[in-house]
């Protein structure tokens, strides 16, 4: 399975659930970091002649277990386009520089490397994107 494989906008469905990529940028050194939940689309609309939303709820990865469907995803958190930009694949605020991308997530690959995915974040961020990540993985079962 590719685990990394970016999802467009337009493919994302309510219900399902997602990697998110927070990409954001250090303003002294201007290095990137990321952050990373798993999200819940709740609402989503994308239509052109409507204003743009998104209607999410998380987990953080590390909190995310076998009974999250149950127990988590209790935080409810918005896109919309007064606040952001909406292109094909990631979402922008409209002010900074913060990126959204979205992933696909399989529940099952993610218990089998939770560890070795949050082995590379520190206090809930990373220098390494997820499909950096999600490579080295790949590359060390072989």
């Amino acid at each position: 399975m590719n685990v990394s494989k970016l999802v467009p906008l337009a493919d994302l469905k309510e219900g399902k659930l997602y990697f998110e990529e927070s990409e954001l940028e250090e303003d002294w050194t201007h290095k990137k970091f990321y952050m990373f939940a798993i999200i819940k689309i709740k609402k989503i609309q994308l239509k052109p002649d409507q204003k743009k939303l998104i209607n999410y709820s998380y987990s953080f990865l590390e909190n995310y277990n076998i009974f999250s469907e149950i127990t988590g995803f209790n935080t409810i958190c918005n896109y919309f386009s007064d606040a952001c930009d909406f292109s094909k694949r990631y979402i922008q605020s409209k002010n900074s520089t913060t990126k959204y991308y979205f992933y696909n997530f399989d529940e099952e690959w993610f218990f089998k490397n939770k560890e070795k995915i949050l082995s590379h974040m520190t206090c809930s961020y990373s220098r390494k994107s997820l499909p950096e990540i999600f490579q080295e993985i790949e590359m060390e079962k072989k």
